[in-house]
């Protein structure tokens, strides 16, 4: 199977289609870290990053909340008109509450740590966008050079075709059958490099990159089985800790923090004495507010629940998929041992015909007919073998193996 694909890639380069050298080697690595640095996804980090600092930043205040500075000012001059006047001015300093700032400490930690994940995960999907460019520029490859083979096989047909109508051992239908053939041919072969530079173009552009690494076959992992450390598992683990600190931290969320004063307060009376100077402190709870805490608990509680079910979900999706695609190889392998069998007593036969075409035993459209049957088990089973090795690439995707 390794022997086709190489060969392959040497047909492509041989045919025009860069394939990496030693001086700028391109390898499956280097096109996913170019793909991965690129990804748009990676606009969010910056966000994730300044929400984890704003939190640690909170955590360092020396307040809980913003100071406020309340000024009052008393006269009676729209009452008695005795001359009374007061002046209060105080500052509120709210408290953190017992273990709030730690809360927010462990909250700033975990919202840091989910960068590493969310990266981890993207880096898969660029792996993902890799292999599904490579294997489809090799898929359209194989077209390219199944048509090539046919037309190649039609021009030598179509050339003794002529030479034995020219000498009267054929009739002049059975050119115009070859030349009809021949044309047929060239116009597959046209119609199979247009795409093969479609899938060209598409690889071009999301890789950078003009040419195919000389390594792309990978191999299968040793376990066919969906670990814990799974970038997409690994992700939902890091946010339902994220989200249990979050829990945590909403018993906060609707509580009045104490408030400490501090504050003075001037007044004089009707006979406009000297101003009365005065110090005050005070200090300010609240009272049962259990109550009121308990919506935003409840509502980070929903949130923590729905990352665990989407988390058992996501590894059943996982294995199911794995599972199909385990199967899929299997029944990949065992159609590629029936092709092969096929292909070479459809090879037996048409040497058969041949001989008998030269012999003038049948037409040339018997021959034709066994050809189309030899061409097309051969294309199968080039096409079969290249299928065989994306699929094996479609399972360490699903297994979460990154490039």
């Amino acid at each position: 199977m390794k022997r086709h694909v190489v060969g392959l890639m040497i047909w492509l380069a041989v045919s025009g289609v860069s394939v990496a050298d030693e001086a700028a080697p391109v390898t499956l690595k280097t096109l996913t870290d170019y793909v991965f640095t690129h990804h748009p996804a990676r606009q969010a980090e910056a966000s994730m990053d300044a929400l984890a600092e704003s939190r640690l930043a909170l955590a360092g205040q020396l307040f809980a909340e913003p100071l406020s500075l309340s000024v009052n000012h008393f006269n009676d001059v729209i009452g008695s008109g005795d001359g009374l006047q007061e002046w209060e001015s105080a500052i509120e300093m709210p408290i953190w509450l017992p273990g709030e700032k730690r809360q927010q400490q462990n909250l700033s930690r975990h919202l840091a740590a989910e960068v590493p994940y969310y990266q981890q995960r993207i880096r898969l999907d660029a792996s993902a966008q890799v292999r599904e460019h490579v294997w489809e520029v090799m898929l359209s490859a194989a077209k390219v050079r199944h048509a090539e083979v046919l037309q190649e096989n039609s021009e030598n047909l179509l050339k003794d075709v002529k030479s034995r109508v020219e000498g009267g051992d054929l009739a002049d239908s059975e050119a115009l059958l070859a030349q009809t053939h021949y044309l047929e041919m060239q116009s597959q072969l046209a119609s199979a490099k247009l795409d093969l530079q479609q899938s060209l173009n598409q690889y071009q552009y999301l890789t950078g990159q003009q040419v195919l690494p000389d390594e792309i076959e990978e191999s299968l992992p040793e376990s066919t089985e969906i670990h814990r450390d799974h970038p997409l598992l690994a992700e939902l683990e890091q946010q339902i800790a994220r989200q249990r600190s979050e829990v945590a931290n909403a018993r906060y969320d609707n509580a009045r923090h104490p408030s400490l004063s501090v504050g003075i307060k001037r007044e004089r009376d009707e006979h406009a004495d000297p101003y009365n100077n005065s110090i005050g402190v005070g200090v300010s709870f609240a009272l049962n507010d259990a109550r009121y805490q308990q919506p935003a608990i409840a509502a980070a509680s929903r949130q923590l629940a729905d990352l665990q079910i989407a988390q058992q979900q996501q590894l059943r999706q996982l294995e199911a998929a794995l599972l199909a695609a385990t199967d899929r190889l299997n029944s990949l392998q065992q159609r590629q041992e029936m092709l092969k069998q096929q292909f070479d007593v459809s090879q037996q036969y048409v040497s058969m015909q041949q001989r008998s075409f030269d012999m003038g035993g049948i037409d040339l459209t018997t021959l034709l007919r066994s050809q189309e049957v030899t061409n097309t088990h051969r294309h199968q089973l080039l096409q079969l073998q290249i299928e065989i090795q994306q699929q094996i690439a479609q399972i360490n995707q699903i297994a979460g193996r990154t490039l």
